[in-house]
């Protein structure tokens, strides 16, 4: 019998605790989210290892996440309606009550893409899609969000005032609001609670069902250490090398300040892998070795998370591991299914490994969760399939929303070659000269596989556009 149809077997209270368990919580956490005793748990345990044929809670873990990481059982999830969680709206003009807002709302992305009952749409796509659409239902159309999570924030005296509310976008109307007034000398003692709260109310409106599973989250010693790393964050998706560098600092100093902050190391690992892509000088060896202790980092602070799996096979791609990305980002979507840079760059991975047809199938679910956000990743996908009109228009909607973006750049020269749009290809080679020194097609090589066709047409057309200098991007 196969390791998903043991699954199917499990009745839906025992896919639920075993989900419970597969986030690390014990059987006392289990009975007091659920409202039972730690002995009825520890019954239901018992049977599940018994219809899993497993000896112990670990191995069961392991079986369920590896059933959760199947391309079917995604696409189950990825049918479901979507929430959206949109940057919260910002009331006064001190800087800090807008660096707050936008990370309150990044927390209750990823509390919500934990609870994994639904597909969530990542921040950054719910960043832009503000910018171009105003009305609820404009927004969930742009999106393909049927829910969205709105709000605003704001400083009263010695208070922040933050209202939250969330719209059905199919029907137009409120589903649930709520005022909260966090103190604040005291906003990040409370803040974690608050948005764990928020995501436990919201739930059973949005599901009909109480969806149980959100533990209790570690929180640092002060704020600081908590508004450094979103900060760190948004300067991440700048995709430039200054940028890259400061988050990179901000990311070292949160992880000094609370060593225990997942963002802190996810942060320095995202940093650390856009160097070695973006072939910026001096930091190969040096970036990967960071991408390594960010992973471990992840890993051994919150095994249940999908972090840490994520950044470990972002280093077995820098290290020219192939073989290992797929099994690591499995192990990722199977922790969240809403993982969207995992499904993408699970998508990569699958094509290299010369299965392209479930490589778009996971891009269609990582573009599903995050609309507009891997334009480059996409236009990768779609070269090494000889679709280049496709792998064009990806790539150039990829630099429209970031020009300082040098690989989707890259993407943008190639495509356009292949197409046979020349002029367009000088160009783009011509913005990506004036930016930076050229880019090294053996360093893309290394990092995507030589041994790939698709990647051997990629570096040949970077060396016939003349990117052959002795420069790297940065």
């Amino acid at each position: 019998m196969s390791e998903s149809s043991d699954i199917d077997r499990l009745t839906g209270r025992q896919l639920e605790i075993l989900e419970l368990v597969a986030k690390g919580l014990t059987n006392a956490d289990i009975g007091e989210l659920l409202g039972c005793s730690p002995t009825t748990v520890r019954a239901h345990v018992s049977a599940i290892l018994a219809v899993l044929e497993v000896s112990n809670r670990t191995e069961a873990t392991a079986r369920f996440l590896a059933a959760c990481a199947r391309p079917e059982r995604v696409g189950v999830v990825l049918e479901r309606p979507a929430i959206a969680v949109l940057p919260l709206v910002a009331l006064d003009d001190d800087a800090r009550t807008d660096t707050v807002a936008r990370a309150i709302a990044r927390d209750l992305t990823s509390l919500f893409a934990r609870a994994c009952w639904f597909p969530v749409i990542s921040q950054i796509s719910s960043a832009r899609a503000r910018t171009v659409a105003t009305t609820s239902q404009a927004l969930g159309a742009e999106l393909g969000a049927r829910f969205l999570v709105d709000g605003a924030l704001w400083m009263t005296g010695e208070m922040w005032r933050l209202d939250l509310q969330i719209d059905d976008t199919t029907r137009g109307h409120c589903l649930w609001t709520e005022r909260f007034e966090l103190p604040a000398e005291r906003i990040f003692d409370v803040l974690g609670e608050i948005c764990a709260r928020v995501v436990a109310q919201a739930y059973p409106v949005l599901v009909q069902q109480v969806q149980a599973g959100l533990a209790s989250r570690p929180v640092a010693a002060d704020l600081s250490a908590w508004e450094i790393p979103h900060q760190a964050m948004d300067l991440c998706a700048v995709r430039a090398l200054d940028a890259n560098q400061r988050a990179t600092e901000l990311f070292a100093r949160a992880s000094a300040r609370d060593p225990t902050l997942v963002l802190a190391h996810y942060g320095a690992g995202l940093a650390a892998y856009d160097a070695v892509l973006n072939q910026w000088a001096g930091e190969g060896e040096a970036a990967r070795d960071r991408l390594a202790a960010a992973a471990d980092h992840c890993l051994a602070l919150a095994p249940h998370m999908g972090e840490g799996y994520f950044l470990q096979a972002r280093y077995f791609q820098a290290c020219g591991e192939h073989g290992r990305v797929v099994p690591a980002l499995e192990a990722a979507i199977g922790r969240n299914p809403s993982f969207a840079q995992a499904h993408a760059l699970l998508a990569q991975a699958l094509h290299v490994s010369g299965r392209s047809e479930e490589g778009m199938a996971r891009m269609r679910h990582a573009l599903r969760l995050g609309p507009r956000a891997f334009g480059a990743g996409l236009a990768m996908l779609h070269f090494m399939r000889c679709e280049y009109r496709e792998a064009l228009v990806a790539a150039e909607q990829a630099v429209t929303e970031n020009p300082r973006y040098s690989f989707a750049r890259v993407m943008a020269a190639v495509s356009a070659r292949e197409a046979g749009e020349d002029a367009r290809a000088a160009e783009h080679v011509r913005r990506l000269r004036k930016d930076y020194p050229p880019f090294l097609p053996g360093g893309f090589s290394r990092q995507f596989g030589p041994g790939t066709e698709g990647v051997r047409r990629i570096t040949a057309t970077l060396e016939a556009l003349g990117m052959t200098g002795a420069g790297r991007i940065g």
